[in-house]
């Protein structure tokens, strides 16, 4: 009974030694790995600009299979690679099925990841690896020796560069220069009154209003004017202000395409202001409306032209005129990534604006009225959409917009799609296309609402 009770107490004893055994030893290989990877600078925040290629040469990555045979360096969740399968993936080795995935470190010149992987995978992100990878440089040289890992170094061999390409667009702060006819800019002053917050003050050009479907050569104004925009935090995209102040006014312009004008022409009638607001400014109200931008313009004309301010006309000259445009908008932004192509938007919005029939009359001297209706009445009311994608960064920008709007008050309505592309945000152009449904051509109003087409160049320079 004694000698039972001496062999179960040995037991005991033994068996606690041994896993106590096994427990410091799991610990002290678990503090080695920890103490190791807090050797190496961690550089996880540039794992896509890192160095990258795959190996394709059938010879070379033969040598490099038969070195992980040798070694017996196959690995497969942590454990050694059964042999049954190291065979099998050696047959797809001879059949050229199989490349080497590579990547170097950021800092230096050695190798933090290598991987045998199907050639199938290499179209994919993330290829799934043959084997576990090797993502420590010293024992891949190890195992490989250095001859080959210094052949891996120097890229003698048949390989495929898969590195990101990155084209940094850099936005300038101080005298943009944005050269496009249909809204010019030139920034001629800018200020601080913080560590990274900026106002920039530009002037600005406008032809025509796309929200009422009134191109510029029909307007017979051209908008010009000032424009604050302040920069909470300056970043990468310049759309991402937190307000923009515009006021101008509008002054007369010629017609490009006389041919295609009504006989009844469309004249500035008087002394014009404009003005125009946009912003995130309901991230005030709640941090929900944090990409929602508003957009309020307005177009007035506060005094009317007299007689002699239109000049020497023919007795009775009759012509059109839109005296006052007031639109209200909202667009989201950022709502999701389209496969990397851009940012989608969208947006909505109400505009108004009036159109008189006048003629300037030689008998009595003046402008008169030829419409009998209060001037409230004289107001045309849309609804207006619009959705795009929109893409501010790399080396190609670009806004791709479909918009449209509806004519409450006479029941027709347009569409259309504008395209605005850019390299380096410095060459591009922009093309508009609109056209309309439901028109009664028996209107006068309507005369002025044809289908159209503009392009304009654009040149950008930023110092």
């Amino acid at each position: 009974m004694k000698k039972l009770v001496l062999y179960i107490l040995t037991v005991f004893i033994l068996t606690n030694v041994n896993y106590a055994q096994e427990t410091n030893g799991s610990q002290s290989k678990e503090e080695l790995n920890t103490i190791y990877s807090n050797l190496e600078y961690n550089t996880i925040a540039f794992d896509d600009l890192k160095r990258k290629w795959f190996i394709n040469d059938p010879g070379f990555i033969r040598e490099l299979f038969n070195k992980f045979a040798v070694k017996n360096a196959f690995r497969i969740n942590g454990q050694p690679a059964d042999v049954q399968v190291v065979m099998e993936k050696a047959n797809a080795v001879f059949d050229g099925e199989v490349i080497v995935d590579l990547r170097r470190r950021y800092y230096d010149e050695e190798f933090e990841y290598f991987a045998f992987i199907s050639i199938d995978q290499s179209d994919e992100v993330k290829p799934i690896p043959l084997f576990d990878p090797v993502e420590d440089g010293f024992y891949l040289k190890e195992i490989i020796g250095p001859r080959l890992y210094d052949k891996m170094q120097e890229q003698t061999y048949f390989f495929s560069d898969v590195t990101k390409d990155v084209y940094e667009t850099k936005y300038g702060y101080y005298f943009d220069i944005d050269l496009n006819m249909l809204e010019p800019e030139l920034m001629f002053w800018s200020t601080t009154s913080g560590v990274r917050n900026k106002y920039l003050l530009s002037l600005f050009g406008k032809w025509g209003f796309d929200k009422i479907f009134l191109p510029g050569w029909f307007s017979a104004e051209y908008v010009a004017g000032v424009s604050l925009t302040y920069y909470n935090a300056l970043g990468d995209d310049p759309s991402d202000y937190t307000y923009k102040l515009s006021v101008g006014t509008g002054t007369n312009t010629s017609k490009p395409f006389i041919a295609d004008l009504p006989t009844m022409p469309m004249f500035k009638s008087g002394s014009s202001a404009y003005f125009a607001l946009s912003g995130d400014l309901l991230k005030n109200i709640t941090e929900e409306f944090e990409n929602v931008y508003l957009n309020v313009e307005s177009f007035i004309t506060y005094a009317d032209y007299k007689y002699k301010d239109f000049g020497i006309y023919n007795v009775n000259q009759d012509f059109v005129a839109v005296k006052n445009y007031f639109s209200l908008s909202w667009i989201y932004r950022d709502i999701t990534n389209m496969f990397d192509f851009g940012q989608l938007y969208a947006g909505a919005g109400l505009a108004s604006h009036d159109l008189h029939k006048l003629r300037i009359d030689q008998a009595t001297l003046s402008v008169i009225d030829l419409e009998n209706r209060e001037d409230f009445d004289k107001f045309k009311h849309f609804m207006t959409f619009n959705v795009g994608i929109d893409n501010n960064g790399g080396l190609i920008q670009h806004d791709l917009q479909v918009l449209g709007g509806y004519n409450v008050s006479d029941g027709w309505g347009y569409y259309g799609a504008t395209v605005k592309a850019m390299i380096s945000s410095t060459f591009g152009f922009e093309v508009k296309v609109m056209n309309n449904f439901g028109i009664d051509a028996k209107q006068y109003d309507a005369l002025w609402r044809g289908d159209y087409v503009v392009f304009s160049p654009i040149l950008k320079i930023n110092y």
